[in-house]
């Protein structure tokens, strides 16, 4: 009987060593997937990222160009009805 209890109580551990190894396998399995989708996720926000970098740029160099006082000239000519400098006229000093 002691040869029966042996082996009965080998299957019951095999039986349980097998069920953690597939449920282990489930668990891998799904965690490779989940990193998966992160790591897709992650790439399109990389490239949100970008592009949103790439914006505020251009609009940092538009606002830049108009500073520059291009857009100033314009209006100072046009809506003030100044008159834009001649350089003719402009005079150098000297110290």
């Amino acid at each position: 009987m002691s040869v029966l209890n042996q082996s009965i109580d080998i299957i019951k551990i095999n039986i349980v060593l097998s069920m953690a190894i597939v449920v282990l396998s489930f668990y891998a399995i799904i965690w490779h997937n989940e990193n998966r989708l992160l790591y897709i996720e992650s790439n399109k926000v990389q490239k949100q990222n970008k592009q949103i970098i790439a914006m505020q740029k251009q609009l940092l160099s538009e606002y830049s160009e108009k500073i520059s006082g291009t857009e100033i000239k314009e209006k100072a000519v046009n809506i003030l009805q100044m008159q834009p400098v001649n350089p003719k006229k402009i005079r150098h000093v000297l110290l």
